[in-house]
């Protein structure tokens, strides 16, 4: 609405400059020489008058561009309060252990904008900015809540049954897993250690 009013303002300038100098009357003064710069009615050089319809539109041209980026910033500035109190509402004290059974209670399904935490090779990770993939309904929501190690290992989206949980990790599921591991770690927050993890389980 605000660009729409300063194009209009910028309009009716110019068209009133241009109609002062469309109605001016220029009339040569009474010399012998002819070489002197004629003035209009209201004496006022026309130079002049065409140099403050040029700044005018200067200066509309300007504030109109200059209006987006104010509105740029100050959509920036409330997205980034907006960020701010998502971080407050999602932390999570850091500690050393973290038992598993523990985790289950950061799943997101108990508080939608409370901390999510999920466990690979050892570290506990708050993956509250992915709640888009890791937040109840999300396709990865299995792994919240939980260590999620070899879901990522084995790039699977279902539950193991007893007797593949049994099986090792084999060397091709151990390099995925650490591709896995460095993209969540330099993602999310760490947030501690898993109680009981054998590194040797994961280990290139």
């Amino acid at each position: 609405m605000r660009r729409r009013l300063s194009t209009y303002h910028l309009f009716t300038v110019l068209l009133l400059c241009a109609r002062i100098i469309s109605s001016s009357s220029f009339t040569a003064p009474k010399s012998k020489h002819h070489n002197h710069r004629r003035k209009s009615a209201i004496n006022v050089e026309p130079r002049i008058i065409g140099g403050i319809v040029v700044a005018t539109g200067a200066t509309a041209a300007w504030w109109i561009g200059g209006a987006k980026d104010r509105e740029n910033k100050a959509n920036y500035a409330e997205y980034e309060a907006l960020q701010r109190e998502r971080e407050s509402l999602a932390f999570v004290q850091p500690k050393d252990e973290w038992p598993e059974e523990e985790l289950s209670a950061y799943n997101g399904e108990n508080n939608e904008s409370g901390p999510i935490l999920l466990a690979v090779k050892g570290d506990v990770f708050n993956v509250w900015k992915g709640r888009n993939f890791y937040g109840p309904g999300a396709e990865y929501h299995i792994m919240a809540g939980r260590d999620a190690t070899r879901f990522l290992a084995k790039n699977k989206l279902e539950e193991e049954t007893e007797e593949e949980k049994k099986i090792e990790l084999n060397i091709a599921e151990r390099a995925n897993l650490e591709v896995w591991y460095w993209t969540i770690k330099n993602k999310y927050q760490f947030v501690g250690n898993l109680s009981g993890y054998d590194p040797k389980s994961t280990e290139m």
